[in-house]
């Protein structure tokens, strides 16, 4: 897709037009037919998939970039040379410039207006300015390919400045970079092989063939990759979702399974502790003050933990008004932390509702043990915290360790029979 004119179509004697269909003509058809269809892709990817409605950017820059291929088809189906040869140049190079938005669009950034509109409105005001212009100097070609050059260069920069680094984003930058680099060195070629002696001449060369088609393949795979960029955010996203309570944010139980069973099979030398919080007489919650202040508490109850916890551990909402806590700490230092979210929690006041509180049940993994006994002994421990009276922590461990100090009066240890 580059904006280089085609041949003309000649007439029978009879009047009957026949069509001198020019070599180059082929690869123009076909790069404006897959523009066309990114157009539709990045359209359909933009309305089935809300969080990236940023496709809809990419829609807009391939929109442009037809113009090239039409521009082209226009002076062979015998239109204004001057206009058609403005309109492709101008479209094509803001295909790009719109590309290089829309990249850091996509990626949540503020995009390089000033540098973007400095490119598109300089080289339109040059092509203007050089629509005379003998096309064999070596002058023109190179100043001519320079303005897309530029196009795909801010691309790469765009991506460079504001895309994560993942494999896929260095992949689309180093097509950029070729892409770039491919547009000097077509001027060398058109140069060396020839553009034809006319405007009109152009598509019937060898140079209007490779043209064409060297910078068809290239924008092809860049909208193949930012596709694949598009599906793979799809992925992730999805997989948050799937993996996060709805209400609470907090990681959800498929998460804390998945947790578990990569706990069952590292090698850290910190055990680990589970801790299962579970908030008290929830259900009157819901019952005098309504679901709504019920879910709001539940909301307040996990960022309370999220806030407290330390960075060895990781919290998760098991289903309705239980919580869990995953700690890789000495066991001294995990009934630390679950007392001081407990009497967090119970510092929390939300309107003029009942007093918040806690009742946690903690188990730390013994040598031989699996994830879903350590799960039993914890949720053992969290039923004799409620039986005993709620707003206390309880906490299963063998008969012959003595509990730390640091255990307060609510906090009662229960030795495992």
């Amino acid at each position: 897709m580059v904006p280089e004119p085609a041949a003309p179509k000649a007439a029978s004697s009879d009047g009957t037009i026949i069509a001198h269909m020019p070599q180059a003509i082929l690869p123009i058809l076909t790069n404006m037919l897959v523009a066309v269809m990114f157009i539709g892709a990045f359209l359909v990817i933009a309305q089935t998939y809300p969080m990236v409605r940023r496709a809809r950017w990419f829609a807009l820059s391939y929109t442009f970039g037809v113009l090239d291929p039409l521009a082209n088809l226009g002076i062979w189906l015998g239109g204004n040379v001057a206009v058609m040869q403005a309109v492709g140049f101008i479209g094509f190079l803001a295909a790009l410039v719109t590309m290089a938005l829309a990249l850091s669009h996509y990626h949540r950034r503020r995009p390089m207006w000033a540098i973007a509109i400095a490119i598109l409105v300089s080289g339109c005001i040059w092509r203007i300015a050089t629509i005379d212009a003998p096309r064999d100097a070596i002058w023109y070609q190179l100043s001519f390919q320079s303005w897309f050059a530029l196009g795909s260069a801010l691309c790469a920069a765009a991506l460079r400045r504001h895309a994560p680094p993942s494999l896929l984003n260095r992949c689309l930058v180093a097509v950029f970079i070729v892409t770039a680099l491919h547009f000097w060195a077509k001027a060398a070629f058109a140069i060396t092989l020839g553009t034809g002696a006319t405007e009109e001449d152009f598509a019937g060369t060898i140079y209007a063939v490779i043209s064409q088609t060297s910078s068809g393949l290239l924008m092809i795979a860049a909208g193949l990759l930012v596709v694949a960029s598009f599906l793979h955010s799809v992925v992730r996203a999805t997989q948050t979702e799937a993996l996060s309570d709805p209400l609470t944010g907090l990681p959800n139980r498929r998460a804390f399974d998945r947790w578990l069973d990569a706990a069952q099979d590292d090698d850290m030398q910190l055990p680990l502790s589970v801790a299962i919080i579970d908030v008290d007489h929830f259900k009157r919650f819901n019952d005098r003050f309504g679901h709504a202040v019920g879910d709001e508490v539940l909301r307040e109850v996990a960022a309370c933990i999220e806030r407290h916890r330390p960075s060895a551990g990781r919290a998760a909402r098991l289903g309705g008004e239980e919580f869990v806590l995953l700690l890789r700490l000495e066991r001294c230092m995990a009934l630390l932390v679950v007392e001081s979210i407990r009497l967090a929690i119970a510092q929390l006041a939300y309107k003029d509702t009942d007093a918040i509180t806690v009742s946690i049940g903690m188990a730390t993994m013994e040598k031989g043990e699996t994830t879903s006994e350590l799960l039993r002994r914890a949720d053992r421990a969290l039923y004799r915290a409620k039986a005993a009276g709620r707003d206390r922590c309880e906490v299963d461990i063998p008969d012959e360790e003595v509990v730390s100090s640091v255990a307060r009066p609510a906090l009662k240890v229960v030795a495992r029979h």
